[in-house]
């Protein structure tokens, strides 16, 4: 009779699961640190990176690294979700201030498009007017140019007129003009009296009805069909409002 043996390998639990587990999670929170949800999982990377090591489960150098990268997922989630926090209330303060400016009759102003021609708004009485704030950097502003593009194609210039306004140099705006194939006029402008000096947030767009009265402002990007319903909408019905009091110089109330 021959006996036979048999070795049945039992698995281990790897000491170093917490520790991989937090680099991952570090990894992870320094890649999603940019739409704030990083911190959280950095939160967690670090959690588990400091078990690993208060348990003294084996080396330690993936726990630390795992640490290091969620406590830099942690800082930039937080410090990002401070800026979009930043960000919304401009936006919302920015809305404010010149949702008061609709109804009022649009400050004359002139700007020089990269054509070299100069357009006043007093001279465009009779046409409606779009007056988009942009600029190149911002990713919204972008991404409503072909709408724009889309707008001037369907319109007549009889009807409607077109102007982007940007602070950033001609030497910028031009090959960027180019490359996006933006038919309409762009002007470099800075220095603009109210509301339009008022721009904090952008994208931010003015529609300028035949009367020259500011009809309605719209703060942050919107998709083609809401742009040209404001664009051809119908004129300012009743009398032009006057213009709101700049801030800070409003009657004051006290005791």
């Amino acid at each position: 009779m021959v006996e036979t043996s048999s070795e049945i390998a039992v698995p281990v639990p790897s000491q170093a699961g917490l520790a991989i587990a937090s680099l991952v999670l570090g990894i992870l929170a320094c890649v999603l640190s940019l739409i704030v949800v990083g911190a959280l999982l950095g939160l967690m990377g670090l959690g588990l990176g400091i078990a690993h090591i208060m348990g003294k489960r084996g080396p330690n150098k993936l726990a630390w690294w795992g640490i290091g990268l969620s406590t830099f997922g942690i800082v930039a989630g937080l410090s990002l979700g401070a800026v979009y926090l930043h960000m919304m209330n401009s936006i919302g303060d920015s809305r404010d201030v010149l949702s008061a400016w609709e109804g009022v009759a649009a400050p004359d102003i002139s700007v020089t498009a990269l054509d070299g021609k100069t357009t006043r708004l007093s001279e465009l009485r009779g046409k409606r007017v779009v007056l988009d704030f942009w600029a190149t950097w911002c990713g919204p502003c972008v991404r409503e140019i072909p709408h724009f593009v889309r707008l001037y194609n369907e319109t007549s210039r009889n009807d409607l007129v077109i102007i982007g306004i940007s602070d950033e140099s001609e030497a910028t705006l031009r090959p960027f003009v180019g490359e996006k194939g933006m038919n309409y006029l762009i002007a470099s402008a800075k220095n603009l009296p109210m509301p339009f000096g008022a721009v904090d947030a952008i994208p931010t767009t003015f529609f300028i009805d035949r009367n020259g009265v500011i009809q309605s402002v719209l703060v942050g990007s919107r998709e083609f069909d809401e742009l040209k319903r404001e664009a051809l909408a119908p004129d300012y019905a009743g009398e032009p409002k006057p213009a709101p009091p700049k801030p800070g110089t409003g009657p004051k109330t006290g005791g």
